[in-house]
């Protein structure tokens, strides 16, 4: 990993741009300067650190290519986007809002689309940062950050250092936030606040106190306290940054959870600002992903809030100060939104006949100066329990009516409830360009989110991606995750599959990874040989590899169903029926849902074409099996690679079939750089597996790969899209040999892909 990007991980960027900040302004200019020269500075300033606070590579080519054709950013949640620092100055002004949400456990978090408590995670990620950090200790250190903070404000800002710290009264508590805030605001009036962005309040603030530590007559107890609070900031941030110590899947998912964003991310304006970078303007198409409720008005409020901010962000100039007079109405309805929208985004389409409504002062009638374009998509979430997962198996209770019965229902009422929406707002299908399915593969595989991707394109919706590849046991079951989501889900031409990372990573590094060893379930571990010989027997590829697939296959297939009837053709057949929603297996012809008439059309059809396959599949969700059976399904077994019978170069065939799958259907893959880093097996960004597919180094993909690039969870990551083009062309550039394609040329075609297959 590169060097900066590590540093910014552990270390807030903010802390080292305000120390270079305040080399190179004055003192007078921070604190005495007339009004004309603090206008000038607020100005620099926000030219300087554009609404973030992470820098950027200072490369020219990629000037070029983002002044010219534009950064089109096709993978970022919008949850998780908001960088660490902006949480921690929330944190200062409202302590018990951000940080008390995670002292509690009662509560439930429906705002991510997840239903799981409060706080998921959090006390281990608390002490993998310090062993004696809990919730509570986490609050408390917010408060005495926020009493340093004011001391040095008080102390140094003002260029009077001589004082002696005993002098002042101590806060805590509330008051010592009304004390905060109070010294804060002595620091800028209200006219030259107005003009600068809150990283640059931040910075002005920060670079004021560096000013005041560099006075000669200083008290060193004075040092020790900035000491003091730089910690206590760099430990907050950390735990909202994926560290590069903190491996996987599971990591991730402990700092999406923790609740820490929650408070800051209500709104949404700040978060298209820091996407924007102000007059960098870094991102010229942006997809949103957000997560739709469980019913049409909890969507509509969602879609709502997402579009206040939005148009909040589109009301403003590159140095944020508004461009208009008119104002958003308290209660303005989602149709009147988007109008505005079309108007600011000097778009003509049609948003339906209905009357404008009156809105402030008056309707925006000018395009915006920004130069972001905001698509949405929905994108579902892959949550079950384990408590469900086990529900299935047991023999206490009622048994689930399918696998993932829970997520099933309520995935499916997700996409009913936005399907309303969408048939009952105008405008809204012009918004809403595609559909996803995110979050932890493991809990959930592609047949599960099957009908409510066909149920989604029956509402006119042509462009999906899927979160594929990106965790699995075996690198097998992450090429099989690929090879279901663009099967089971119907991709074709236009559409993406979300990383991808299995169909990239060199075998041999993967298993050296793992150690060698890999412990999965008996049911996955069968699937992947059935698949992988599927894929060999149709492709006349590996044919000594087949005796020994087909043995493993049927050791297994016994171990779990103790049925010899049960063949490969038998298992592959069912696995093909896994896109059936069994939730509608017996729907009659004459139900009043459309959607669901057509989803048991599809299981009679299957029925009637082979019984025996038809059957099997029914099997797995638990009609005519027993207990015993799907226990044993869920048994581990032990995989070694000495003797698994894929072997690498087996493996390498796999990923090859999938890469021209995805060709051949024109479906591209999603790479994030940072996110792969840190929650894949790569060691540093030159590592990262795009390069095989983008033809750089001695191992390449013997087809076209259409590559596009996305930051994932900025704020998680410590990155932004500018940052991940940087990270690959470097990768590019040091694995570049003679003969290969140039680095920039890579990225350029790279950068049209995303305008291709943007959404």
């Amino acid at each position: 990993m590169s060097t900066w990007q590590r540093l910014v991980l552990v270390v807030p960027p903010l802390l080292v741009c305000s120390a270079f900040i305040s080399a190179r302004v004055s003192h007078e200019q921070l604190s005495t300067a007339n009004y004309a020269e603090q206008c000038r500075l607020a100005e620099r300033l926000n030219r300087w650190l554009c609404d973030s606070t992470l820098p950027v590579d200072d490369n020219p080519f990629l000037d070029h290519l983002r002044d010219t054709e534009g950064f089109d950013e096709v993978h970022l949640h919008l949850n998780g986007t908001t960088e660490a620092e902006k949480i921690w100055m929330d944190a200062l002004e409202r302590p018990q809002q951000v940080v008390g949400r995670v002292t509690g456990r009662s509560a439930l978090s429906w705002d991510s689309g997840l239903i799981v408590p409060i706080g998921n995670g959090v006390r281990r990620l608390l002490q993998q940062e310090d062993a004696v950090l809990i919730p509570e200790k986490l609050l408390q250190r917010t408060l005495d950050a926020v009493e340093l903070k004011t001391v040095l404000l008080e102390e140094l800002s003002q260029g009077d250092a001589q004082r002696t710290l005993n002098s002042r009264p101590r806060f805590c508590g509330t008051d010592a936030v009304t004390g905060y805030r109070h010294v804060r605001n002595s620091l800028l009036s209200h006219s030259i606040a107005g003009r600068l962005s809150r990283v640059g309040q931040e910075a002005w603030q920060l670079a004021a106190i560096f000013h005041g530590l560099r006075h000669p007559q200083t008290p060193a107890g004075l040092h020790v306290i900035m000491w003091h609070y730089g910690l206590l900031r760099a430990q907050f941030c950390r735990l909202l940054v994926q560290q590069s110590s903190q491996k996987g899947f599971d990591q991730f998912q402990y700092i999406t959870l923790n609740e820490l964003r929650e408070e800051s991310e209500k709104t949404f304006a700040e978060r298209f600002r820091q996407i924007e970078r102000g007059h960098q303007r870094d991102v010229h198409y942006l997809e949103g992903r957000f997560a739709p409720k469980a019913s049409p008005d909890a969507t509509a409020n969602l879609i709502g809030q997402v579009l206040r901010g939005y148009l909040e962000f589109l009301s403003e100039d590159a140095q944020g100060q508004r461009t208009g007079s008119w104002t958003i109405g308290r209660y303005e309805s989602l149709s009147g939104l988007l109008r505005m929208v079309s108007s600011l985004e000097g778009r003509s389409r049609d948003v339906g006949k209905v009357k404008k409504p009156v809105v402030g002062n008056a309707a925006p009638s000018q395009p915006s100066e920004r130069r972001l374009r905001l698509g949405l998509v929905a994108h579902f979430i892959k949550q079950s329990s384990a408590q469900d997962r086990n529900a299935f198996i047991e023999s206490a209770g009622i048994r689930p009516r399918c696998r993932d019965f829970r997520l099933r229902t309520e995935t499916d009422q997700r996409a009913r409830a936005l399907v309303a929406l969408i048939e009952n707002t105008s405008g809204l299908d012009a918004l809403l360009r595609g559909v996803d399915a995110a979050s932890n593969e493991r809990h959930a595989g592609p047949e599960v989110f099957a009908p409510t991707y066909r149920r989604m394109r029956a509402a006119g919706l042509s462009r999906f991606t899927y979160h594929a590849g990106e965790d699995f046991a075996h690198l097998a079951s992450g090429l099989r995750a690929i090879l279901e989501a663009v099967t089971f889900l119907e991709m074709g031409a236009g559409c993406r599959i979300g990383h991808g990372t299995a169909a990239g990573l060199s075998p041999k590094r993967w298993w050296k990874s793992v150690g060698g060893v890999v412990v999965m379930p008996t049911e996955e571990r069968l699937d992947d040989l059935v698949l992988a010989r599927e894929i060999f027997l149709r492709e006349r590829i590996a044919n000594d590899r087949l005796p020994l697939l087909e043995a493993e296959i049927h050791r297994l297939a016994m171990r779990i169903w103790n049925d010899p009837h049960i063949t490969p053709q038998i298992l592959v057949g069912a696995w093909r029926l896994r896109m059936l929603d069994p939730l509608v297996r017996d729907t009659q012809s004459f139900d009043v849902d459309r959607q669901k008439r057509s989803e048991a059309l599809r299981h009679r059809t299957a029925k009637d074409h082979d019984p025996s396959v038809y059957a099997h599949f029914l099997r797995r969700h638990g009609v005519g099996a027993d207990v015993v059976e799907l226990r044993r399904a869920r048994e581990d077994v032990v995989v070694s690679s000495a003797s698994d019978v894929l072997r690498s170069s087996d493996l390498r065939l796999l990923q090859q079939s999938i890469l021209r799958l995805l060709h051949d259907r024109r479906v591209a893959i999603e790479t994030l750089p940072s996110s792969n880093v840190r929650i894949s097996i790569h060691d540093s960004y030159e590592d990262h597996h795009a390069g095989f597919w983008l033809g750089a180094g001695k191992k390449h993909a013997n087809v076209p790969v259409d590559v596009v690039l996305g930051s994932d969870d900025p704020g998680i990551f410590a990155t932004g899209l500018r940052n991940e083009y940087s990270h690959l062309l470097r990768m590019l550039e040091s694995r570049r040999r003679n003969g290969d394609p140039t680095a920039e040329d890579v990225l350029r075609r790279v950068c049209a892909a995303a305008k291709q297959y943007r959404f």
